[in-house]
């Protein structure tokens, strides 16, 4: 598994709040680094086929990078709820890959 895979598997099932959406981490990815999360706390909404043809109901995810606005350290909402050791692992990485 790689590092950045590594850095993220821990925060599979953490509730974590970005801005004002909280939601529970259901995936990672690793290219780009981002969090997939349910949305907690939110009617379920349509899914839909590839045709738009409405198939079930679901509680709506989103796809979140880790990194912030600037593409250059960690995300400020982040650093406040991960722990120290975490988040200093994972901005140190996001540093390494800059060029």
């Amino acid at each position: 598994m790689n590092t950045i895979l590594t850095l993220l598997e821990p925060l599979i099932g953490r509730e974590i709040q970005i801005g004002d959406q909280r939601g529970t981490v259901i995936e990672i990815h690793d290219a780009p680094p981002s969090l997939i999360l349910r949305a907690e706390g939110s009617p379920d909404a349509f899914q839909v086929d590839y045709l738009g043809r409405p198939r079930s109901m679901a509680q709506p995810t989103w796809t979140q990078p880790i990194t912030g606005e600037s593409g250059r350290g960690l995300h400020p909402d982040l650093q406040r709820q991960l722990p120290r050791e975490t988040a200093l692992a994972l901005d140190d990485f996001i540093k390494s890959q800059q060029p």
